[in-house]
C-alpha cells in the first residue's frame, strides 16, 4: 500500500478533503435557511425528524456500507480474484429485507413511533414520508459504500455532493417552507438521483457470474459481518439523535431547537475526521490481502497526532467566536444557546478520534467491535440523560460519553493492531 504525495492513496485524500469542506458548505447553508425561514418548533421538528430518519436509514442499510468497502478490496486484490456481483446483490437483497421488517415494525408500534420520529402523533403522511427517506437514504449510502469499495473516490464523493447541492434548491424555491415541504421535496429529489447512480452501475456491471447458489454464499458472507454492525450503526446514529427525542419528549420542542444548535456546531466539524475514515476502511483491508499491515498504522499513528491538534484548534476557534457563528449560522435568537454550545464543542475531540480508529477496526476484525463500544456508550448516555435535569448537566453527559467513545476506539485499535501483527 504506497502512501506517497503521488500515490493514489494521497489524490484520494485531496480529492476528498475537497468535496466534503463542499458538503460541509452546504450543511452549513442548509442550517442556516431552515433556522430562518422556519419557526423555532418547526426546526426542532426537523432537526428531530433529521435525526431519527438517519437512525432508521442506517439500520435499514444494515451493515453493508460497512462491508462493501471491506470486501470489494480483499476480492479484488487477493492472489486469486473473486466477482463482486453476487456480492452486490446479495446485499440489496439483504438491504431490502431488513428495511421491510423495519417499516414493519415501525407500523405495529405506529403510535409510539410516530412520537419518537415527529414528536408528535397523528400525521400519518409525515410519518410515511419519513420511513420513504429513511429507505431511499439507505439505498444512497449502498451506492456510496460501492463506490468507495472500488476506490472509485471521485463518483463517491461527486454523487455525494450532486445531492447535497440538489436538496438546498426546494429550500430557496418552495415559498410557505414547512418541515412537510422539506422532507417531501428531499425524498423526491434523492430518490431520483440515487435510482440514477444505481441504474448506471448496474449497466456497468458484469452479470455472468450472477448465479443463486453463489448468491446465497455471498449472502452469508454479508449477514455474519454485517449482523453485528446493524447495532452499531443504530448506536452511532441514536447517540446523535437520542439526545433530541429525550429533551423532546421531556422538555418539548424549544429546548430541542436549542440544544440542537450545540450538536449542530459539533457535526459540523466532524465530517471533517469522517472523510479519513471514508478512504482507510477500503486502504487498510488492501494492506490486509498484501500483508502491509504496519505500513497503514504507522500511517494511522500520524494521523493521530494531526487529528488532536486540528480538534483542539477548532474547539478553541469556535469557543471565541461562538456569538458570531451562532447569529452567522442560525439567527439571533439562538444566542441564548451559546454557553451551552461552548460545552457541547468539547466533544468534537474525542468524536474525532472515533472516527479515525472505526473504519480500521471493521477492515482488522469480523467481530463487531464498534458494536460493542458503541452500544456501552449509548447505555451510558441513557443513564447520564436520566440522571440530569437542566440542559446544562444534559450537555455534559454528552461529553461524557464521547469521550468514552474515543477512549474505547484508541484501546481497541491498539490491541487488535498488535495482535493482528503477531500472526
Amino acid at each position: 500500500m504506497k502512501i506517497g504525495l503521488r500515490s493514489k492513496m494521497s489524490k484520494d485524500v485531496i480529492w476528498t478533503f475537497t468535496i466534503q469542506m463542499t458538503i460541509m458548505v452546504c450543511a452549513f447553508a442548509i442550517t442556516k435557511i431552515l433556522s430562518n425561514r422556519l419557526s423555532v418548533d418547526d426546526f426542532g421538528q426537523y432537526n428531530l425528524i433529521k435525526r431519527s430518519v438517519q437512525v432508521l436509514s442506517f439500520v435499514m442499510l444494515a451493515g453493508v456500507g460497512i462491508a462493501l468497502p471491506r470486501y470489494i478490496p480483499l476480492y479484488q486484490k487477493s492472489a486469486r480474484p473473486k466477482p463482486i456481483a453476487p456480492l452486490l446483490a446479495a446485499s440489496i437483497i439483504y438491504i431490502i429485507g431488513v428495511s421491510l421488517l423495519v417499516c414493519i415494525i415501525c407500523v405495529i408500534f405506529r403510535s409510539q413511533m410516530e412520537h419518537l420520529i415527529l414528536g408528535e402523533t397523528n400525521n400519518t403522511l409525515l410519518f410515511v414520508i419519513a420511513l420513504s427517506y429513511a429507505f431511499i437514504l439507505a439505498m444512497s449510502q449502498f451506492a456510496y459504500a460501492y463506490y468507495r469499495g472500488t476506490g472509485n473516490f471521485k463518483w463517491y464523493n461527486g454523487s455525494n455532493l450532486a445531492i447535497q447541492l440538489a436538496i438546498i434548491v426546494p429550500l430557496i424555491a418552495i415559498p410557505p417552507l414547512t418541515t412537510m415541504s422539506v422532507f417531501v421535496s428531499w425524498l423526491i429529489i434523492t430518490a431520483m438521483l440515487t435510482a440514477f447512480f444505481l441504474i448506471r452501475e448496474i449497466c456497468k456491471t458484469k452479470r455472468k457470474s450472477l448465479d443463486c447458489t453463489i448468491i446465497k454464499t455471498e449472502l452469508n458472507t454479508i449477514v455474519k459481518y454485517s449482523f453485528g454492525r446493524l447495532l452499531a450503526d443504530f448506536f452511532l446514529f441514536s447517540l446523535a439523535a437520542f439526545p433530541l427525542i429525550y429533551i423532546s419528549s421531556r422538555h418539548g420542542l424549544q429546548p430541542t431547537a436549542y440544544y440542537s444548535v450545540g450538536i449542530t456546531f459539533v457535526t459540523m466539524v466532524t465530517p471533517l475526521y469522517s472523510f479519513m475514515g471514508i478512504i482507510l476502511l477500503p486502504y487498510v483491508s488492501e494492506a490486509i490481502a498484501k500483508h502491509e499491515l504496519q505500513k497503514a498504522d504507522h500511517f494511522i499513528k500520524k494521523l493521530t497526532i494531526f487529528y488532536i491538534g486540528s480538534a483542539i484548534f477548532a474547539i478553541a476557534f469556535i469557543y471565541v467566536f461562538i456569538d458570531f457563528l451562532t447569529c452567522f449560522f442560525f439567527a439571533e435568537n439562538y444566542l441564548t444557546t451559546t454557553s451551552l454550545s461552548q460545552i457541547m464543542i468539547l466533544s468534537i475531540l474525542p468524536q474525532a478520534l472515533y472516527l479515525l480508529y472505526r473504519n480500521p477496526i471493521d477492515a482488522v476484525s469480523v467481530i463487531p467491535y464498534n458494536t460493542i463500544i458503541l452500544g456501552i456508550c449509548f447505555v451510558f448516555m441513557v443513564l447520564l440523560f436520566h440522571y440530569s435535569n437542566t440542559l446544562t448537566e444534559l450537555a455534559w453527559a454528552y461529553i461524557y460519553a464521547s469521550l468514552l467513545q474515543g477512549l474505547l476506539s484508541y484501546i481497541t485499535w491498539f490491541v487488535l493492531c498488535r495482535k493482528k501483527q503477531q500472526l
